[in-house]
């Protein structure tokens, strides 16, 4: 009967969780500082997880717990260490590691993708996971890849990040090219030849007509601004 009743109460405790497993699920310290995780980095990707990796449970009461990040930390997300300031209590000041992982959409190549070629929608495959290491890397979007040009080789199923990407030129050495100058009230254009490449947004040099070198940013294909 005595065995009996150990099997059942073993049982018990596995189905309900038993008091341990409730003390880490219900530990204030730890929520509070999975919460203030979640809010450091609302907004980032789709979702993101929290672990909090110090064992919290059996450490001093903390009854106003203060989550901080230390020093000139900027950096919320992957392993991080984060304080917790706890007033009147000691130690006063403690310190956790957590694990923070993001998780979103991001682009892989669908196939071998060479350099200088221009990316389409169909070089691109949508998918969903961990983007935690390349979160700052990402395009923001589909659009932000389609007409970009890889500016090295990417290999099938590689996940697309923006410094594998530049833009087109619009404009090439040798091209004739309008170079036009506005200003309050008017606008001069004259033509001349273009010294350099260069992509839209960037700066090229041009010789006009009489010689003059002038430079000037790239409106589009064959259309140069220049200052006045």
């Amino acid at each position: 009967m005595a065995r009996a009743r150990v099997i059942a109460l073993s049982l018990a405790v596995i189905v309900l969780g038993g008091p341990l497993a409730a003390q880490a699920g219900d530990d204030p310290l730890a929520a509070q500082v999975r919460n203030f995780l979640r809010a450091e980095n609302a907004g980032v990707g789709d979702h993101i997880s929290v672990t909090v990796n110090t064992p919290t449970a059996r450490m001093p009461a903390c009854h106003d717990p203060q989550p901080f990040l230390p020093g000139q930390a900027s950096r919320t997300t992957g392993r991080i260490t984060v304080g917790v300031r706890c007033p009147g209590d000691s130690p006063a000041t403690r310190y956790l590691q957590a694990d923070v992982r993001v998780y979103g959409h991001y682009f892989v190549a669908s196939h071998d993708i060479d350099s200088g070629e221009t990316l389409t929608a169909g070089d691109l495959t949508s998918r969903e996971g961990d983007i935690t290491r390349d979160r700052d890397r990402l395009p923001d979007s589909e659009q932000a890849i389609i007409g970009q040009q890889a500016r090295r080789r990417i290999a099938e199923s590689q996940t697309i990040v923006s410094n594998m990407l530049e833009a087109p030129d619009v404009i090439s050495r040798g091209d004739s090219v309008k170079v036009v100058s506005k200003g309050p009230g008017f606008s001069i254009s004259t033509h001349g030849k273009a010294l350099g490449n260069a992509a839209a947004g960037g700066n090229v040099r041009v010789r006009t007509a009489n010689g003059t070198i002038v430079s000037g940013t790239p409106d589009g294909p064959g259309v140069v601004i220049v200052s006045p």
